[in-house]
């Protein structure tokens, strides 16, 4: 698996909550999940070891923000944990 050279959209200006689908990503290397968009909602980053036990990774975002893993498990994922208003984005680069 090789790193993006650009960000990679997971949500696209979502207004409800869910997970995005899951990314596989070079496992140990840093991951970046940029977030906006956020009104009054939460977003987290999750990541996985075999894609289907979820963990939040980093601090739940309540506002347009940055989570910076240093070493990313197997699977990440983008998901809006809380929505009460907004257009989410969600953009990865690993």
């Amino acid at each position: 698996m090789s790193s993006l050279s650009a960000a990679r959209t997971l949500l696209s200006a979502v207004s409800a909550t869910g997970a995005s689908q899951a990314v596989q990503v070079d496992g140990g290397l840093p991951v970046f999940l940029q977030v906006s968009g956020i009104t009054s909602a939460t977003a987290v980053l999750q990541g996985s070891l075999d894609g289907t036990t979820w963990s939040t990774l980093g601090s739940a975002l309540t506002a347009d923000g940055m989570v910076i893993v240093a070493n990313a498990p197997k699977y990440v994922r983008a998901n809006v944990t809380v929505y009460v208003s907004g257009t989410i984005t969600a953009k990865i680069l690993y």
